[in-house]
């Protein structure tokens, strides 16, 4: 059996205009599912057009929320990294970075957590709880050890949150 890379009947157009990745998801009863989003080309230029906006919106800008008393800042790695981030909704993920502001005050504030990569200059990563397309979702900001606070990524599958408790 070919895999999708050797098939020929695939085409070379295709591979050019789709990208699929797979994302697992912790369901509520602990199991394992599998999800393939497909990337369209369109999606990916709409990706780049919204990383140009956030860029010139949101670097510099200091955010913040009301019941988390440290002003909050993006730059472009958490931009890039936002934009990266996989997600059962990926373009409507990619569109709420450019109501971040919005999002993060209307957002709640779960609480700070270990640096799940055991990186040695992240204090904590502060969870927000959001929504994005009618599904839960968690905007990660990092604590530095210099005193910073940076908005990190966004994610809906955040293995070290235990979904079942009322979050």
């Amino acid at each position: 059996m070919k895999t999708w890379g050797e098939s020929e009947s695939v085409g070379e157009n295709v591979r050019e205009k789709y990208l699929s990745i797979q994302i697992v998801f912790s369901n509520f009863a602990g199991c394992m599912e599998k999800t393939n989003i497909l990337i369209t080309a369109e999606m990916k230029k709409r990706r780049k057009e919204i990383k140009e906006e956030a860029k010139t919106l949101l670097v510099g800008q200091v955010l913040s929320h009301p019941y988390f008393p440290h002003d909050i800042y993006i730059n472009m790695s958490g931009i890039k990294e936002w934009l990266n981030q996989p997600h059962r909704h990926y373009s409507e993920k990619n569109e709420a970075l450019l109501r971040l502001p919005e999002l993060l005050n209307d957002a709640e504030y779960i609480d700070a957590v270990p640096d799940p990569k055991g990186r040695d200059y992240i204090m904590a990563s502060h969870l927000f709880k959001t929504i994005i397309a009618d599904s839960d979702s968690w905007i990660i900001i990092n604590e530095s050890i210099w005193g910073e606070y940076l908005v990190h990524s966004i994610s809906d599958n955040i293995p070290y949150v235990n979904k079942e408790q009322d979050l």
